[in-house]
């Protein structure tokens, strides 16, 4: 009996010892562990897109949510240009009623008895075949074509007065000349004026006060030159 009870006693209390240190141990890990509502709150805060995108600038090159003007709103290019329908009419019917003149001026090379006529001949096609190019740009740009060279319009020769140009020499077709080119001068300034006071493409208005004064002007000497023939 001694011996027994030596060796049990002593396994029971090492039992008890073991079983003591395991429930230490057990509530020192349960109290260092976070709490569920704090671990719930942290794992929230970090899986929500909401407070990721307040606190983190948008990445360069994506769209934004702010309204931005559209290549549409900027207009089409007639309204950029800032051209009417005035200004169409105008370089539709200038381009042909300049070709005329220019036609008329080439006669006076070969036909004209007066160096002065085949000076002015020469100004006259000087100043109005640049203007028919810039304003054929135009016209391309607003999608346009001149109007025909028959078409009817202020100062424009009927084909039998051309015909009749074509046909004299000398004196006789000077006298013609002036007579013709005072009358399509006029016309062209009227169509020229009608510019000014309705257009609105600055370079179109720019262009018939051009006219106006260069043709008004040449008006002046052809007159005069006339006067002095008769």
């Amino acid at each position: 009996m001694t011996s027994f009870s030596r060796i049990v006693l002593p396994v029971a209390a090492g039992a008890v010892a073991l079983t003591m240190l395991a429930g230490c141990s057990g509530s020192g890990t349960d109290a260092a562990a976070p709490s569920p509502s704090a671990a719930a709150a942290s794992d929230t805060a970090a899986a929500s897109p909401s407070a990721v995108a307040s606190d983190t600038p948008s990445a360069a090159g994506e769209p934004s949510d702010s309204p931005s003007e559209s290549p549409s709103d900027a207009g089409d290019p007639g309204d950029a240009a800032g051209n009417n329908d005035a200004d169409i009419s105008f370089a539709k019917m200038m381009i042909p009623h300049h070709l005329q003149a220019i036609d008329m001026a080439g006669l006076a090379r070969t036909q004209a008895g007066d160096q002065w006529i085949r000076d002015l001949a020469a100004k006259i096609t000087e100043a109005q075949d640049p203007e028919i190019r810039t304003m054929k740009g135009w016209l391309d740009g607003w999608g346009e074509e001149p109007l025909p060279r028959d078409h009817a319009m202020p100062g424009m020769l009927a084909k039998a007065e051309i015909a009749k140009l074509a046909q004299a020499d000398g004196s006789p077709f000077d006298r013609l000349f002036i007579t013709l080119m005072i009358k399509h001068h006029q016309g062209a300034i009227k169509m020229a004026e009608e510019e000014i006071a309705s257009g609105a493409f600055a370079d179109a208005k720019a262009m018939a006060k051009t006219i106006v004064g260069t043709q008004k002007a040449e008006i002046k000497e052809m007159k005069g030159y006339l006067a002095k023939l008769k």
